[in-house]
Parts: C-alpha cells; structure tokens; sequence
C-alpha cells in the first residue's frame, strides 16, 4: 500500500495570512520536485528569468519506482510533485501544486502574459497545447508499462510529434516568423515549448526526435532566443542545471524506450 503522505492547502497559516504572503515582494520560493528536469524544468527557468530569490530542493529518484518517495517523509496538496513554496520573510509558506497552475503563477508575476487580455488568453491556450504535448510524450514512452512504449513511441513519431509542429508552425508563422509566439518577446509559451523540446534531447530515443525539431527553423528560432536570454543563459550554464542534466539522461536511459529496441522497430533516425 502507498504511504505517500498528503497535507490540505488550507494549515496554520490563514487565508488572509496566505493573501498576504501572495502580495509580499519580498519572497522567496523552493521549488519541490525530483533531481531530473521533465515537468519541473520550465518552473525553474521561469524563477531564473524572474531573478527570483529561489532554490531547489531535491527529491532523488531512480526512475524506475524504487526510490524513498513513497516512504510519507514529505506531504503535498495530492501526493505528487512539483510543488513551489512561497515563504514569506518570517518564513510562513504558501504551497502551489501542480505544474501548469506553477508555471502560470511564475508568469504572471514575472509578466510573461502579454500585455491584455488577447495576449493573456493566446499565450495561456499555447502553453496548455505544449503541456497536454508533454503528457502525451510522457505517458506513450515514458511512465508507461515496458511492453507498451514501443507502440506508444511510434505513435508519438507518426501522429503527436509531426502534428504538433505543424500546428505549431502556423502559430509562429502568423506572428512574423521571429521567434515568438507573441509579439517581439518572451512569453510563457516561449519558454515552455524550449524547455519542452529540451525533455526529448535527454530520451535515449532522442535521435528519432530531434531531428524534426531541428529542420524546423520557425521552432528553432524560439528555442535560441529562450536559451540567449541573458538570466536563462546563466542558470543552464550552472552546476546545478548540468546536474539535473546528467540526472535526466540517467533517469530516462532507465524508464524510456532504449534506442535499439526503437531501431528494432524499423523507426531510425530520419536523414
């Protein structure tokens, strides 16, 4: 049985108290998840591109469902990760869960919505496409049964991945072809779909995937002008970014499709 612990939202700390620690600029936050990047990834650029005062902590896993999690040492709102702490000064927390509601309250505190409600609406409607594209990956090649990822993979390649970029495509082509989703600078959509193409880089299967993301040049467009912002370039240029790099490869060489069972399947790397 699971002991995976669980906590509410609402906990010593009041409502009203929470509504304050929420309008503080003087916060700071830990983001709560697993040493790897996959859905944690975009949170922690964001707290970079903010210049926020932040930290990780950690939690190891080996990816394959044998690591101290399930153990009840550390309680969330729904018993999974992310999840960002906001603390005030006197060190009163405020929990957020769940990655997209994270990712959305980073961008809105650090103005990555656009500047009215047009902007806001297309640029939260882009980033739910690039996550619900994420899950999909996740759940076809990864956190799925062994016997089940080969088929899930070549679904991904044939269907999801070629589908995607179309539409993706389109979007950027109607904005001028400059490397944003929207207008001339970064959005939250911006930065997620980098990070997102990132997660796939790090899948021994990566030789499959990639290549369509790299003849894509309205894609990579953003990709570079994500990765040349000035705070984003210095946080993946960190030890502790290159750590969750090397964790990442280690975790998906373990949960994912391995490459020679994908080119076993006849799906090799496109020339």
């Amino acid at each position: 049985m699971s002991t995976v612990a669980k906590r509410p939202f609402i906990t010593n700390v009041s409502i009203e108290k929470s509504i304050q620690i929420l309008a503080d600029p003087n916060v700071s936050y830990t983001l709560l998840y697993w040493d790897i990047f996959s859905v944690g990834a975009t949170a922690r650029e964001l707290l970079a591109f903010g210049n926020a005062k932040w930290s990780n902590e950690l939690v190891h896993t080996d990816c394959v469902g044998e690591d101290s999690w399930e153990e009840g040492k550390i309680a969330t709102p729904f018993g999974v990760i992310p999840v960002l702490k906001i603390i005030s000064p006197t060190n009163e927390e405020v929990l957020v869960a769940e990655s997209m509601v994270i990712e959305q309250y980073l961008a809105k505190k650090f103005n990555l919505f656009g500047d009215n409600e047009w902007e806001d609406l297309t640029i939260r409607g882009l980033h739910s496409n690039i996550h619900f594209f994420l899950e999909r990956a996740l759940t076809k090649m990864t956190w799925v049964a062994p016997e089940r990822r080969k088929r899930g993979t070549e679904i991904f390649l044939q269907h999801f991945l070629p589908e995607f970029i179309k539409d993706h495509e389109m979007h950027l082509k109607a904005n001028g072809s400059n490397g944003h989703y929207i207008g001339d600078r970064l959005s939250l959509a911006d930065i997620h779909l980098a990070n997102v193409i990132d997660h796939f880089a790090h899948l021994p299967v990566a030789s499959l995937i990639m290549p369509s993301f790299e003849r894509s040049e309205l894609i990579g467009k953003v990709r570079t002008n994500v990765e040349k912002h000035p705070l984003i370039a210095a946080w993946r240029a960190s030890e502790e970014w290159e750590s969750l790099r090397q964790g990442s490869f280690a975790c998906y060489k373990k949960s994912a499709l391995p490459d020679e069972d994908a080119k076993a399947m006849g799906l090799t790397k496109e020339e």
